[in-house]
């Protein structure tokens, strides 16, 4: 069997690194290497990790994830590379599955597999797994990108690839698994497993969110309509957004005019269906409704204003670029 590097990029999880390298330990495969950048910590997590001693390669590296991750595909000499995020958990079969396709289809270039929720996190963390997993059991065989939470790469395809260093946050694993599959297939196999320990405050989960939109706009400016619904970031969830705008416009116009307030209601009852249809279709118990439903008003709401940061953020960096010549 081939030799593997599992590979895990981190900055300051110290609640979960330590159960996520034992996972990795725990992973049943012939012969591994366990590669851990700390990206220059400030908390515990690097103490953690020297815990681990030979079990682990451990190194520091400064910069934003896509200077990590290009470093680490740089040194990484195995042929296949497996990335999990830093608080993340995996299953022990998770590298037996994920190297699974490789074995009978000559065209794939990566592999990527389930991420569920730990049974040991807060109401808010449960919820918005049940949501995050109701999207990952509808994957298609064959993806457009996949999160580092649970892929496996050909790591010389993945090296030539690279990842783009203007890109952080989610959307930098975005923008290199949109240019990956110009090489090749990305297969999903939902019996590679992983945990995944989501954010465990409304605030954490509200900034998430409105940096994951912000970069969003970067993104769908250089990938263009490709970048707007996909399997993970999906047409439902687009539509609430536009909708949202729509909303907030019908309440400019109600301050204009107040006889523009028909918009308004028909602005908020589409809202209000488009919500529930995927609360319904998530189906997270009765009691759990009114929860789910300010978790995706949030969401909304956070989305909304990470847009608008980042057309200002696109609209100031092109600016510049034609003042420079």
């Amino acid at each position: 069997m081939e030799k593997i590097t599992l590979f895990v990029s981190v900055k300051n999880r110290e609640e979960t690194i330590e159960k996520c390298i034992r996972s990795l330990i725990g992973v049943e495969w012939p012969q591994k290497k366990i590669l851990i950048v700390d990206n220059m910590s400030t908390d515990r997590t690097y103490e953690i990790l020297k815990k681990f001693g030979s079990q682990i390669e451990l190194r520091r590296v400064e910069g934003n994830l896509s200077e990590v991750f290009n470093w680490a595909l740089s040194c990484i000499d195995t042929k296949y590379v497996l990335v999990t995020d830093s608080d993340c958990v995996v299953d022990k079969n998770w590298a037996k599955e994920l190297l699974l396709p490789f074995e009978k289809d000559l065209g794939i270039v990566a592999t990527a597999g389930f991420c569920g929720t730990p049974k040991d996190v807060s109401l808010l963390q449960k919820l918005i797994g049940i949501e995050l997993e109701q999207r990952f059991k509808n994957f298609p065989e064959f993806i457009s990108r996949a999160p580092t939470m649970n892929l496996c790469l050909k790591t010389d395809v993945a090296r030539a690839v690279g990842f783009d260093k203007d890109f952080v946050f989610q959307a930098f694993e975005a923008d290199f698994g949109y240019r990956l599959t110009k090489y090749g297939k990305i297969e999903y196999n939902p019996k590679a497993l992983v945990w995944h320990y989501h954010r465990s405050t409304l605030l954490g989960f509200f900034m998430q969110q409105k940096d994951y939109a912000r970069w969003a706009v970067s993104l769908i400016y250089k990938h263009k309509i490709r970048a707007l619904a996909d399997h993970i970031t999906t047409f439902d969830m687009f539509l609430q957004l536009f909708v949202f705008f729509l909303l907030l416009f019908s309440v400019c116009l109600i301050l204009i005019n107040f006889s523009f307030y028909y918009p308004f209601f028909f602005c908020l009852l589409i809202l209000l269906v488009l919500y529930f249809q995927n609360i319904f279709k998530i189906n997270p118990g009765l009691n759990y409704y009114p929860a789910v439903f300010g978790l995706f008003l949030l969401r909304t709401i956070a989305w909304a204003i990470g847009v608008f940061e980042g057309v200002l953020k696109t609209g100031i960096q092109l600016s510049a670029r034609i003042l420079r010549g």
